[in-house]
């Protein structure tokens, strides 16, 4: 199984609850803005603080502890701070801004890549934990279930017995001291790897002798690890258990902790002795390396989806405008113009090109040269190669800003020609309508109810047939399905003045039930389940076996 299987999960459910925990988070963190300024409680702070604990509670519900855990102790060091407004400490105020930070960007970032990845999150917990004083998570502590019903027994590599010196642990404190204060050269890397070797080698035939074998392995690695905070208190906890080492070897015993913290660093890497620790343990893939780790930061701590959402819509407007100037005075524009008209295509490649779009870049940097010819504009193969350009840079642009989007909030594209923002446009319109349809066919139905009148459902079945195609549109085929049986009921009622009796009705009500909550779904950014077509469909078909009978 690979790791990106280990670790993928389903975020409907946290989709679902996404813009509640969001506009929470945004609640609490202006509540604490104006405490921290004001010194005095803003109105609306315990209602802000209760829904975020409200919030803490839901994330547990829908089994994501470590996101509920962080939101909890977010919702703990909130009170505290409440306790004593007119002596704030600074720094709680900073950890409680780094949690709801991380909480926020956190989920953004496991619902756009469907990955869980919860060591992202030790790093703002150690730092909650330490404003609230809690116990701080370590490093290892997800291997500790593990090592509580298993004692291995690694196969680690000979090392060779280095001559015994005095100044081995002062050696390691100066080299830590370095770490600790990011100035570390190679020089100090070296000599970490040599303390590596010197304490396995010493503690041969010694009760912590896989222990040590472990550090040296880990040591090792140095140049590799990634340092977080946790890790680096695993090593500062490597020194304390040096000096006990060195002071009495025999009597010296890693425990628990010791032993899942460097088992940690030890399969944080990808060469063959990590992976046959992991072998041994039988660690799965869901345990990332630094690596992998790397790979996936780069999309945590990337622009969110807001940032990317408002470049878009500024970008889009701008190419929007640029497009209608080309396309209705291309043959009439002045030499003014087509130079201010140059000026902004090269501003807005630029913007390509720091977003990483080289292709949109290069495409319109050489249109843009291409303007310093003169009346070039008034060539028609020019301007239509101009548009072009245009068209697939804002088509860029909102690719770019769908991969800020979860799949499941966003409609499928499959042809790149179209206009995008164009397309967005005809999607929001087709919303639009579909949802009036709907309102009008219940409407009809409910008035039917009242009086009885069948001629007043003459348009029904072609308003049902119309949804059923937008549905379908939309790639929800249970529901295209269940409103086709329904117009297809309803038009052999009207053609056969046969009456529709109130639980008939009650049926193709179900089926503009579903259509509207996909809708609704859809414009609030919402994830559609597939499941709440099965009532729809159910009863449809009910409908389609009373006409049989």
């Amino acid at each position: 199984m690979s790791y990106q299987t280990s670790i993928h999960f389903d975020p409907t459910a946290l989709l679902i609850i996404k813009n509640e925990v969001d506009n929470s988070i945004k609640l609490v963190e202006s509540a604490v803005s104006t405490l921290a300024e004001d010194h005095t409680l803003p109105f609306g702070i315990d209602d802000a603080l209760n829904q975020f604990e409200q919030c803490a509670q839901v994330l547990v519900l829908i089994d994501m502890p470590n996101l509920g855990q962080i939101a909890q102790y977010a919702a703990e060091l909130m009170r505290k701070i409440m306790a004593h407004p007119e002596n704030i400490n600074t720094q709680d105020v900073v950890a409680l801004s780094e949690g709801t930070t991380m909480l926020k960007r956190y989920i953004e970032f496991i619902c756009l890549r469907e990955v869980k990845i919860p060591q992202f999150l030790l790093d703002t917990l150690n730092r909650l934990e330490l404003a609230l004083g809690k116990p701080l998570t370590h490093e290892g502590q997800h291997l500790e279930s593990l090592l509580n019903h298993i004692e291995p027994t690694f196969q680690l590599a000979q090392v060779p017995t280095l001559e015994k010196s005095a100044y081995v642990h002062r050696l390691y404190k100066l080299a830590l001291n370095k770490l600790l204060q990011q100035q570390e050269t190679e020089l100090d890397l070296q000599a970490i790897r040599i303390v590596g070797t010197y304490l396995a080698g010493l503690a041969n035939q010694l009760a912590s002798q896989q222990y040590w074998g472990l550090v040296h392995v880990a040591f090792n690695q140095i140049d590799n690890l990634l340092f977080t905070d946790a890790r680096l208190r695993s090593l500062i906890d490597i020194e304390r258990n040096m000096a006990a080492l060195l002071q009495a070897p025999e009597n010296f015993n890693a425990n628990l902790k010791d032993l899942s913290n460097i088992l940690s660093l030890c399969i944080s890497q990808e060469d063959e002795t990590s992976q046959s620790i992991r072998e041994q343990l039988n660690i799965g893939e869901d345990a990332l390396t630094d690596t992998q780790l790397q790979v996936f930061s780069r999309h945590l701590y990337g622009p969110d989806f807001n940032t990317m959402h408002n470049i878009s819509e500024l970008v889009t407007a701008e190419l929007a405008q640029i497009r209608n100037e080309i396309e209705y005075n291309y043959q009439t524009m002045s030499s003014e113009k087509t130079q201010e008209l140059q000026t902004k295509i090269k501003e807005l490649a630029n913007i390509f090109k720091v977003l990483n779009l080289n292709e949109a870049y290069q495409d319109l940097s050489r249109q843009a040269e291409a303007l310093n010819q003169s009346d070039v504009l008034k060539d028609e193969n020019f301007a239509q190669q101009l548009m072009k350009g245009i068209l697939s840079a804002t088509n860029s642009i909102g690719v770019l800003e769908r991969h800020h989007t979860s799949n499941r909030l966003q409609h499928r594209v499959n042809n790149l020609n179209v206009s995008l923002d164009r397309l967005d446009e005809a999607h929001d319109a087709l919303l639009n309508e579909t949802k009036i349809l709907v309102d009008h066919a219940a409407a009809a139905l409910i008035q039917y109810l009242q009086d009885q009148f069948l001629g007043a459902l003459g348009n029904l079945s072609t308003q049902l047939s119309e949804i059923s195609g937008a549905l379908l549109f939309l790639n929800a085929s249970e529901g295209q399905q269940a409103l086709k049986n329904a117009a297809q009921f309803v038009q052999q009622k009207i053609e056969a003045s046969s009456s529709i009796s109130e639980q008939e009705i009650n049926y193709i009500l179900d089926t503009l039930a579903s259509a509207e909550m996909m809708i609704d779904n859809l414009k609030n950014k919402q994830p559609v389940l597939h499941s709440m077509f099965d009532v729809a469909l159910s009863s449809s078909q009910k409908l389609n076996a009373e006409v049989v009978a």
